[in-house]
């Protein structure tokens, strides 16, 4: 593979880029076209909920609960399905400084992506639209065309998104030092420790404090394409 001398640009999703949390959306909406089972949802929230509490989401168990369901699917008809949420749900939520700031990375020569724990199905189309050079997220293993019940390993969260990164980075010949992080989330912490140019934005309380102390730049999006 020739290797890439251009830097990266990662960028979260939830939160940083949209004012939303997409894998809301697209339980919702599988959910209501019947792909989920309605009952799926009240065990999603629990994990969810106990986890933050403990700042250790099961982000693993929320996938796995859903791919109960889902499992056997065509990919083509679930990137459909997220097509139509983000087109309806999220697109609109998207963040115009986000947006401003993706092209002002490209004109500087990086290559931006996604880095996200937001559902496959979903972050493909708005890597899509956004017109990006990669994306990285969570959903299943995929074989034939087909959803798996396996969960795609390793996860796009907390220190999963370092390895991700630095799996990716490894084929570019690029290193992390040279590249840039954008987030709003202290879960998100170890791989904004690592990156040589870390950026907060819309950050959560615990990590604008943690921005602050460091001297990490602060954006605060707020302009929605609406």
């Amino acid at each position: 593979m020739k290797l890439m001398s251009q830097p990266v640009a990662f960028f979260d999703v939830d939160k940083t880029l949209c004012n939303c949390y997409s894998g809301y959306h697209t339980t919702v909406d599988l959910i209501r076209l019947k792909i989920i089972k309605k009952r799926r949802l009240l065990k999603a929230i629990y994990y969810n909920t106990i986890g933050r509490m403990h700042l250790k989401a099961d982000v693993y168990r929320m996938y796995e609960i859903a791919l109960q369901d889902m499992s056997g699917t065509k990919l083509s008809d679930i990137l459909e399905i997220g097509r139509k949420t983000f087109e309806t749900k999220v697109k609109p939520m998207l963040y115009q400084e986000g947006i401003d700031e993706i092209e002002k990375l490209r004109q500087e020569g990086f290559m931006v992506g996604l880095l996200t724990s937001g559902p496959y199905m979903l972050i493909k189309n708005m890597e899509q639209f956004l017109g990006l050079d990669f994306s990285f997220s969570n959903g299943p293993v995929i074989r034939d065309g087909i959803l798996q019940k396996e969960v795609q390993r390793p996860l796009v969260y907390k220190e999963g998104k370092v390895e991700v990164a630095e799996a990716f980075l490894e084929k570019q010949g690029i290193h992390l030092q040279d590249c840039k992080f954008y987030s709003d989330s202290i879960s998100d912490l170890p791989l904004l420790e690592k990156v040589g140019y870390p950026v907060a934005v819309n950050p959560d309380k615990k990590l604008r404090k943690v921005a602050t102390l460091r001297g990490w730049p602060i954006r605060d999006f707020t302009k929605m394409l609406g």
